[in-house]
């Protein structure tokens, strides 16, 4: 007798145990997935927001590098200097050019000048120089100079501020740049025009960084001892009006001018803001406070907004190295 051969399947309750642990494994797997996509959105958004901010800064201290190069200034800088590779004041420019338009208003380096994303404002500084070639190319990506009328014969003026973009999102911060604003005057005789600058929306200022917060501006100072120290620019002034006012009367610059403090460094810093958001990570971002050259500086508007955004704080020291000849 032949014997039947039977085969038998899984029970319903083999089954359901074998479904629930592959739920378990995809659940499993979703997670890594999903938490794998949060980093790497996380990692793109700061990775472009440092190669941003690092390229931009990069462009702005190249050109700061020429700060007081052939300029009258006998390679001192500071605001009563004529010819002072940074712009202080009036008297750091040929007489002449002392009655400029919305020049100590404007045009100057001045702080806390422009509103940005902070509960404070930010920073200008403002440079001159001459270069030593034929024709450069300024900050605005303007040509200047030819063989009949060199740039050399020539003191360039860039003015470094921030503004509002012309292109604004909504839903998102008030977005900002940092602009150059570029300008020039002979260097002989009595120019009556620094030609090409002015003040923002009247000019031709080129923006040089998208999406910064906050601008700053630190200079690092040299007393007669040669001691260093760094001051913000209303502080620098402040302490310079001190110096002059302990100056004998009738002040004899020769002699006062070996008491100043003479500007040998600059530290800038900006505070950069990413493009893009980072969605379900918004909540871990909570700073709100950051460090912008050397000064303390706090987000303001909507908290929640802000969450969205990676922020980062790029501090860079540039070295007046067109003061190094300076005589005491």
């Amino acid at each position: 007798m032949a014997h039947k051969r039977y085969t038998s399947g899984f029970t319903l309750m083999e089954l359901m145990i074998a479904l629930a642990l592959g739920l378990l494994i995809v659940a499993a797997g979703l997670a890594v997935f999903l938490s794998s996509q949060r980093s790497l959105g996380l990692q793109s958004g700061m990775s472009e927001l440092q190669q941003n901010a690092n390229f931009g800064l990069s462009l702005v201290t190249h050109d700061l590098r020429h700060t007081n190069l052939n300029t009258a200034s006998s390679h001192r800088v500071n605001n009563y200097n004529n010819g002072s590779g940074i712009i202080f004041k009036k008297e750091n420019l040929p007489t002449a050019l002392q009655a400029t338009a919305n020049l100590e208003t404007e045009l100057v380096s001045l702080q806390d000048k422009d509103t940005d994303n902070t509960t404070g404002k930010s920073d200008r500084i403002t440079i001159q120089y001459t270069p030593e070639t034929e024709s450069i190319i300024n900050c605005e990506g303007a040509t200047i100079g030819t063989a009949a009328a060199p740039a050399s014969n020539l003191v360039i003026v860039q003015r470094y501020y921030l503004a509002a973009s012309p292109q604004q999102i909504t839903g998102e911060p008030t977005a900002y740049s940092l602009y150059c604003d570029a300008g020039s005057y002979s260097k002989s005789g009595s120019p009556t025009a620094i030609t090409g600058l002015g003040v923002h929306g009247s000019n031709n200022a080129q923006q040089m960084m998208q999406r910064v917060d906050a601008f700053k501006v630190r200079l690092g100072v040299k007393n007669p001892a040669g001691q260093l120290r760094y001051m913000t620019i209303d502080q620098y002034i402040a302490a310079m009006e001190t110096i002059r006012a302990a100056c004998a009367t009738p002040i004899v610059e020769d002699t006062c001018s070996k008491t100043y403090l003479n500007v040998v460094s600059m530290e800038i810093g900006i505070l950069s803001r990413s493009t893009g958001t980072i969605g379900a990570d918004a909540s871990l971002n909570t700073q709100t406070s950051f460090n912008v050259a050397g000064t303390p500086v706090t987000l303001s508007g909507d908290v929640a907004v802000n969450k969205r955004y990676l922020r980062q704080a790029v501090n860079q020291v540039v070295a007046i190295r067109n003061t190094l000849g300076a005589s005491s």
